[in-house]
């Protein structure tokens, strides 16, 4: 593992994939260190590929997320959050969970098609839908690809609850869908505020919004009657939990109407590659 830092990453190597008998790992000598320097300085390029997923409704059964279905246009994500849950989940997909999880994303490019389908099945049980929860629906892709904004137009379409969890201020561009939704009191969306620590963002979720854009963000949202919240996540003690009552203040002060939080997580390689950053 290089001691120079890779630039716009959370994760600064690939952790061995706990489903694969082979790995590679990268080693270097002094004397290879000294000609690499440079090179080491580029930026791991973004990677897509096409996810050929048939269905797009995810269930989860974990006693300790709050939400029982769940919609994920997007496999691994580009804001690279260094203590990121979802991170293992890449390895299923013959990934690491490290630099992989934030440089090679899959696309679901019919999800909102796929969305649509789920609905009109007869065993299709009406319920609210999570908008994320492996992945941030608003990642910088999203921008290009809008699949979360003709998703969104399918929920509105048949009616059907949706809950919005992100760090990315490209959800304003869908507020006028938002606030039809609004109307029918069928969404409901939570900004992520990790911490209020500009520099400690961008060190710890390279690719989200910055803090104050996320916080601005909460009052554009009120101000056109979208109810919106803010989401602590994770506490990690030691290094965000005494912002606590710093970001409730802001986020109320800015026309949030709710909280939650979630504790820190670690699950398989996100413990070695959290206390490696």
């Amino acid at each position: 593992m290089s001691n120079t830092r890779l630039r716009g990453r959370g994760a600064q190597f690939n952790p061995r994939n706990r489903f694969e008998k082979f790995s590679i790992e990268d080693f270097k000598t002094d004397e290879l260190d000294y000609f690499m320097e440079e090179a080491e300085e580029r930026k791991i390029p973004t990677q897509f590929y096409y996810d050929n997923s048939k269905t797009v409704i995810a269930k989860n059964d974990s006693y300790d997320v709050g939400f029982e279905y769940s919609f994920n246009p997007y496999r691994g994500c580009e804001h690279g959050c260094i203590y990121c849950y979802a991170r293992p989940s890449h390895e299923y997909l013959g990934f690491a969970s490290g630099t992989d999880f934030e440089s090679k994303i899959m696309v679901k490019k019919d999800a909102a098609q796929l969305l649509d389908a789920e609905f009109n099945k007869k065993k299709y049980k009406p319920d609210f839908i999570m908008f994320s929860g492996n992945t941030d629906c608003y990642q910088p892709l999203e921008q290009k690809l809008k699949i979360t904004r003709e998703a969104l137009r399918v929920c509105l379409k048949y009616r059907n609850p949706v809950s919005i969890v992100t760090k990315n201020s490209l959800i304003e561009r869908d507020i006028d869908i938002l606030q039809e939704m609004s109307e029918l009191n069928l969404i409901s969306v939570s900004l992520s505020v990790t911490t209020l620590d500009k520099e400690l963002a961008r060190k710890m979720e390279p690719r989200t919004s910055s803090p104050e854009r996320r916080l601005r963000t909460i009052q554009k949202l009120a101000e056109n009657n979208i109810p919106v919240g803010v989401n602590i996540a994770p506490v990690i003690p030691g290094l965000n939990d005494d912002e606590i009552p710093s970001i409730l203040k802001e986020a109320s002060a800015r026309g949030a109407v709710f909280a939650g939080h979630a504790m820190l997580r670690l699950p398989y390689a996100v413990k070695d590659l959290f206390l490696q950053w």
